[in-house]
């Protein structure tokens, strides 16, 4: 999720007002206007992680999920040093049934030393030829101009990683480019003996309203760090239109079903005079008809909205789907509006009103 740490910076909105929220501030989230397409079961009450859940003062965010044959392996994100301020980095849980998780280790499994960032964000980890790959959004503790790049770790593991010094991916710098102002958000997938890395990426929107256009790229390599020229496959459908304050899409995720390739990501807005401006308000799918490299369909109606829960209503965000037979798991971020998280503050951050939900469906519902 670029909200918090990395995008709401990029939009001039900042967290630091996050922490200065309160009960008196009467602020409401602005309506959507969407029905999602429903259809999904909930096991267990959402959030399955709550802030302050296996660490003290924890706000979990951007989680990724595979299954190793035992256990399920969450990789997710959380600010380490203050709540809501760098560096936020990412930690591995595992878990038995997909919903009850422990911290495996209990620390950060990566450093931003040695490299340009400040936070490692949105960790989306693959396994590749015997080798465990991470890709990372990269905020930069002094934009280059762009605020944030793609990043890359690799490991024996899953556990123990070393950080590749420099960007793996970056924008072009040419602000007219679909990718000119930052690109981030990655999300892989091991596809025909390559790595497919799909991402968000931000450049100038031709006629200026709204001001930035955000859509998905992807960039396929071998090793994680040499990649092929990166192309434009997804843009926002005429569902989420510019005139309603409706920007693109982030937080991409690919999983595979029916020998395609098939993506999740959170829809985004920004919306002036909000606080935030920025925000993900939504989650959609789409399937590839061309080896995950074009073609994309996307669904007539959104997977969810966060008008949909009451632990949602600021955002919803930051989906990772896993397939296991007939059954689609579905793991995605969210927290309550602005406005709604003094009292999540006065419990010392520890509450619903922050966390990773959990919800399932056939997977036959998503074949095409």
């Amino acid at each position: 999720m670029l909200g918090w740490a990395g995008l709401s910076a990029v939009a001039g909105i900042g967290t630091a007002g996050l922490v200065q929220c309160s009960a008196e501030n009467t602020a409401v989230a602005r309506p959507l206007g969407l029905t999602s397409r429903g259809g999904w079961a909930f096991p267990q009450p959402n959030p399955i992680i709550k802030a302050g859940d296996m660490r003290s003062q924890g706000l979990w965010n951007d989680p990724c999920v595979l299954h190793d044959g035992t256990s399920y392996i969450m990789y997710l994100t959380s600010s380490t040093s203050a709540p809501f301020k760098p560096p936020v980095l990412p930690f591995r849980a595992v878990s038995p049934d997909g919903l009850a998780w422990s911290l495996s280790p209990a620390t950060p499994l990566l450093s931003p030393a040695g490299t340009p960032f400040a936070s490692l964000e949105t960790p989306s980890v693959v396994r590749f030829r015997g080798a465990w790959h991470m890709f990372f959004t990269g905020i930069m503790a002094r934009p280059n101009p762009a605020p944030m790049s793609v990043g890359h770790a690799v490991s024996a593991d899953g556990i123990t990683w070393k950080v590749t010094p420099q960007p793996v991916l970056t924008a072009t710098g040419k602000i007219t480019d679909w990718n000119g102002y930052l690109v981030a958000e990655p999300g892989a997938i091991v596809w025909k003996d390559r790595m497919l890395v799909y991402f968000a990426a931000i450049g100038a929107r031709p006629g200026g309203n709204p001001p930035q256009a955000q859509s998905i790229g992807l960039a396929i390599t071998t090793d994680g760090v040499t990649f092929g020229p990166p192309s434009r496959v997804l843009e926002q459908a005429p569902l989420y239109p510019p005139s309603r304050g409706f920007i693109g899409y982030s937080t991409p995720m690919a999983f595979a079903l029916g020998n395609k390739v098939h993506l999740v990501y959170d829809v985004a807005v920004n919306w002036t005079g909000d606080d935030p401006e920025w925000q993900q308000v939504a989650l959609h799918h789409a399937v590839s008809n061309r080896d995950g490299e074009g073609d994309f369909v996307q669904d007539a109606a959104p997977l969810m909205t966060r008008d949909d829960f009451d632990w949602t209503g600021g955002e919803i965000a930051s989906p990772t789907v896993l397939v296991e037979g007939s059954k689609l798991h579905m793991w995605f971020a969210g927290h309550v509006h602005k406005s709604q998280l003094g009292p999540l503050i006065r419990r010392g951050i520890s509450g619903r009103e922050f966390g990773i939900g959990y919800a399932t469906r056939p997977a036959a519902d998503f074949e095409r």
